[in-house]
């Protein structure tokens, strides 16, 4: 009886506080709500179902935080009479309270920026250049005083418990009538709440809540709020395995051949790069141009371009591009991850995404990928330049672009300007920094130019009303879909910002240079957040223009489908001569079918999340990240 007695009275302890962990989460559900009313835009309806949905999620955490608090205080409490259980599990619970306060104020400005809560871009971070977003967390998103007060607020919800768990009063064993009975009932009892928790207020998998089944408001924001960040930070974890499960390496080579055969290739090839060569039967263009220039755009997004927002003028200079008699555009295009450095290694290594970070990797400085750009460009007979307007030392960006056949790579740690922040110079300084190199070219030499780009990003430091941004129209034109508040209407003058350097460039470049070629897309989109829960074009999808002479406005069928690592082998269809062999694990843009990256999957003009995809294109995508690890890890041989 003894034993019983223990257990009864301590679980009860155990009960409160995973009482207390809902009511915690449910009030950081309602400032981070409060927080972000704006993005609302005075549609509060869906509120309630937000956090009834939130608090089922959170019967989850909860339920783990108390499980915690069981095992290490209330179980050994049962055989130990001495188990100091109550000191234990305060201390427990007090070190969660602080570790979820700290990620609560992170949440907040990490929302601002990636507009979700935590994902995958946490795994991305861990790659990046810490400086940069430690001085843009401290200038722009308050971290000094953001730390310490999520530490105070631990606190304090630490000092709540400890009155929580004091006040609530504990039913002693020798109070309770028909004892016998109540400990016949206990495990039973036990188990349906743990069932109930388990599957988030319900008792099956069908009507249970997970992350994945969460979002199920129109409002992104409050989709978002739903997730505690116990979830959040879950969600990370289970995206990462299944990425990690589905570019899974450890096959032989004979496995690895019919991967490369399910992926589309000959299985039969000398090596990986062998097993997907193509053919130029007639170039597009008649004539090379001594000048192309591939733009890659911070945070470019295609939603500005779109019907329902283009008329905020926000990209007016590349929508000119786009509609001219010398334009050709792809209508649906697909990012190659969640983040720059993602587009980077897409365009540079040619391979799909499967988050192993190409640039790290030290077979990516043994061997040259056959499938990237700056490869397939040197074939061509290109000298290759890599301009960056952030630094040299940000994701090892400077060694990687060289030893991936880039003859040249030209940053902001070259340009002497004090206009730009912690990411780099301006996009505008950086633009003339490229037009003097042009001047300077020597006519009888073919050069190619990407240009990744840096000021559409927080912090948001351009001053962009002194250059003309006309935020009293913008904002008078806004739709219900885009907030109106200031910090909102900054963003959005960053985008006509990225617009307006880049038109300035291409018109000025021009006419230095009058046969030059221009591509123009964006790294990613999915950072702007829309006050109404949009599609997955809206958010998601990214510009692709073509423009310069020669060029043809049909080039590109209405339901054509593309993502980065598929413009190396289009510009081999529209330079190379005939008979000229190329390397790509997609066809080019002009005749492909469809289109991946990290999370969507792009066919007939439509853009839709992987999980919907049909089982033989989903085989087919799998064993292409297949054979990329195997070429990333491995090298090109099979053996």
């Amino acid at each position: 009886m003894n034993f019983y007695k223990r257990f009864f009275e301590n679980i009860q302890q155990d009960f409160k506080a995973f009482f207390y962990w809902c009511l915690v989460f449910t009030l950081f559900r309602v400032a981070f709500i409060t927080i972000y009313s704006g993005q609302l835009n005075g549609d509060y309806s869906d509120i309630p179902m937000a956090l009834l949905l939130g608090l089922r999620l959170s019967l989850k955490t909860s339920g783990i935080m108390m499980l915690v608090g069981v095992v290490c205080a209330t179980l050994p409490k049962v055989l130990l009479q001495r188990w100091p259980s109550e000191k234990l599990r305060f201390a427990w619970h007090t070190l969660a309270l602080i570790f979820f306060s700290i990620c609560f104020m992170a949440r907040i400005p990490y929302y601002k920026i990636f507009n979700a809560a935590f994902n995958m871009m946490l795994i991305n971070g861990a790659h990046d250049d810490i400086y940069a977003i430690f001085m843009t967390a401290v200038k722009e998103y308050q971290l000094l005083w953001r730390f310490p007060l999520a530490l105070v607020l631990g606190a304090v919800l630490a000092y709540g418990l400890k009155l929580w768990l004091k006040k609530l009063k504990t039913v002693e064993l020798a109070a309770v009538e028909h004892k016998k009975l109540v400990m016949a009932l206990t495990l039973p009892v036990l188990a349906v709440i743990a069932v109930f928790v388990r599957y988030g207020g319900a008792f099956n998998y069908a009507n249970s809540i997970n992350w994945e089944s969460a979002a199920r408001l129109k409002s992104n924001m409050l989709n978002e709020a739903v997730l505690d960040d116990g979830q959040a930070l879950y969600r990370v974890r289970d995206t990462k395995r299944k990425l990690a499960a589905a570019t899974n390496i450890k096959i032989s080579p004979a496995q690895m051949r019919e991967e490369i055969a399910n992926a589309g290739g000959d299985k039969n090839a000398a090596n990986v790069e062998a097993a997907f060569t193509r053919t130029v039967r007639q170039p597009k263009l008649a004539q090379q141009p001594k000048n192309i220039v591939l733009i890659v755009g911070e945070s470019f997004g295609e939603w500005p371009f779109l019907p329902k927002f283009k008329d905020l003028g926000l990209v007016d200079n590349m929508l000119r591009l786009q509609n001219s008699a010398n334009g050709a555009h792809i209508n649906t295009m697909l990012c190659h991850g969640s983040g720059t450095i993602s587009a980077v290694n897409g365009l540079v290594s040619g391979v799909p995404d499967s988050s192993l970070y190409e640039n790290y990797q030290p077979e990516s400085f043994k061997s040259q990928y056959g499938t990237g750009i700056g490869y397939v460009m040197k074939q061509l007979g290109y000298k290759t330049v890599f301009w960056y307007g952030g630094f040299s030392g940000w994701q090892n960006i400077e060694k990687f672009v060289k030893a991936q056949s880039f003859d040249e790579f030209h940053c902001a740690d070259e340009i002497d300007d004090k206009s730009g922040n912690s990411w780099g110079v301006p996009d505008a300084v950086l633009f003339s920094r490229i037009n003097e190199y042009m001047q300077k070219q020597d006519t009888a030499e073919k050069v190619f130019h990407v240009v990744l780009t840096t000021s559409n990003h927080p912090p948001y430091t351009i001053d962009v009303d002194v250059l003309g941004f006309p935020r009293a129209q913008v904002k008078d034109k806004l739709p219900a879909d885009i907030a109106k508040d200031e910090n909102t209407l900054n963003e959005l003058g960053h985008i006509w910002y990225a617009d307006k350097t880049m038109g300035d460039f291409v018109a000025q470049a021009e006419k230095q240079l009058p046969d030059s070629l221009f591509i123009i897309t964006g790294d990613h989109s999915e950072r702007f957040s829309f006050a109404i829960e949009q599609d997955a074009r809206t958010l998601s999808s990214i510009p692709c223009i073509f423009y310069g002479q020669g060029v043809q406005k049909d080039w590109f069928k209405e339901n054509a489908v593309g993502c980065h690592m598929q413009i190396a082998g289009t510009l081999a269809e529209l330079l190379a001569p005939a008979g000229f062999t190329y390397s790509a694990m997609l066809p080019n843009i002009f005749e492909s079918d469809f289109a991946f990256n990290h999370r969507l999957f792009a066919q007939n003009g439509e853009i839709a999340e992987q999980k919907n995809i049909e089982a033989q294109l989903q085989k087919r995508i799998n064993a292409m990240r297949k054979v990329a690890s195997w070429r990333v890890l491995k090298g090109n041989e099979i053996e």
